[in-house]
């Protein structure tokens, strides 16, 4: 499906960062047809590299870029430690948000682009890329539906091993301790992904936080040692959950378990069945249910309503991360349109944050931490911008 089904004007779209996930949307806006105005990162050469690929303007600073007046939508895919001063900017300017997770690096910097969005008038997105998955639309449904009696306990993780070394370095490894690093990172997908499934939203959490290796190396150049520094955030994480009276979870993140290379796994345990979800099957999910042997169920044509919106080619044609980073990116544009279309937001991507902030304290202090003691107060509302590219 391209961008024209949904209107004949579409909107144009402005890529913030020149990485890896800046890529990866670039590549769903080309499938999708949604015209591309450029793209702007913090290093030229490599700014240039990515416009010259993919045919697009690169533009010489953010604030060109951003009231560059044929940009109607920003996809923010820089570095998390930024995110907040490039939404709040794009919102500023006029423009739609699509921002990568975690939203912030605290719950204070989410709640102030949630605040500002909200009163803005402006389309507001985070990408959670997991909810895209047909599979995780069929769990979804068949928990929701109440095939697996009532819910109560959750078990997941999010298990990678790049960071194993001291000496693989990533800018993500100089974050402070109250910022965080594996579970603001990754931990944040598990999180929207136990909340998106069951429809639950955490209360407590109790939590420990570890580092593998105190101190890392920074390269320094070529033919120059690298040089050592002290680690501050973790990259292992464990939690243990309540959501509400009735459910508990349990529920691990790291970046340094050698053999796990993107190891996202959720499962849902009711009063009558289990169902799981891994990233690494991401065409199968397992179901046990009390009285019937366990099962398997595939990719097919025979699954819920959801979960074919989300399929694009056969039983047999495998999707995957590409596919359902694009369907995010659809559905997005597809509500900008004015379309009865569902994605997350920036009050998800806050819901994250105030999780992962509860899971620091928590770990810090010792204790269980009520979520809900997170909540930044919320400072007096911005006036509104005025939205360049809205539905009318």
């Amino acid at each position: 499906m391209s961008y024209a089904s949904f209107t004949p004007q579409p909107p144009c779209a402005l890529i913030l960062g020149a990485g890896f996930t800046a890529g990866a949307h670039l590549e769903a806006l080309r499938r999708l047809g949604i015209p591309v105005a450029g793209v702007v990162g913090s290093d030229p050469a490599r700014t240039g590299a990515v416009a010259h690929r993919y045919g697009v303007r690169a533009y010489p600073d953010t604030w060109t870029a951003l009231h560059d007046p044929t940009v109607t939508v920003v996809h923010d895919c820089a570095p998390s430690d930024v995110h907040v001063e490039l939404n709040l900017a794009a919102l500023k300017a006029g423009k739609h948000v699509f921002s990568e997770k975690p939203l912030g690096v605290t719950a204070h910097e989410s709640r102030r682009q949630l605040d500002y969005a909200r009163v803005s008038g402006l389309r507001h997105g985070v990408h959670f890329t997991y909810r895209g998955y047909p599979m995780v639309r069929e769990l979804r449904h068949r928990v929701r539906s109440g095939d697996l009696g009532e819910v109560r306990y959750l078990r997941g993780h999010y298990l990678q091993d790049w960071l194993l070394s001291p000496e693989d370095y990533n800018w993500r490894l100089e974050s402070s301790a109250e910022e965080t690093r594996a579970l603001g990172d990754i931990g944040s997908h598990l999180l929207d992904l136990a909340r998106f499934v069951t429809g639950l939203e955490a209360t407590g959490v109790l939590a420990r936080l570890s580092r593998m290796h105190p101190t890392r190396y920074r390269p320094a150049g070529p033919g120059t040692p690298q040089v050592p520094f002290d680690v501050e955030a973790e990259d292992q994480a464990t939690l243990i959950l309540e959501y509400g009276p009735d459910v508990t979870a349990t529920f691990e993140v790291a970046q340094v378990y050698a053999g796990h290379r993107n190891d996202l796994s959720l499962e849902v345990i009711g009063t009558r069945g289990s169902a799981r979800w891994q990233q690494e099957t991401p065409e199968q999910v397992w179901l046990a249910q009390a009285g019937h042997p366990d099962g398997v169920l595939h990719k097919s044509s025979l699954l819920c309503a959801d979960a074919l919106e989300h399929m694009h080619y056969p039983a047999g044609h495998p999707e995957g991360y590409a596919d359902a980073l694009t369907n995010g990116i659809r559905a997005y544009y597809a509500a900008l349109s004015g379309e009865d279309s569902s994605y997350p937001t920036f009050e998800d991507g806050h819901a994250a944050a105030l999780t992962v902030a509860a899971a620091a304290r928590s770990h810090t202090e010792r204790r269980w931490v009520a979520i809900r003691d997170l909540e930044p107060r919320s400072p007096t509302p911005p006036s509104r911008p005025t939205p360049q590219g809205a539905p009318s």
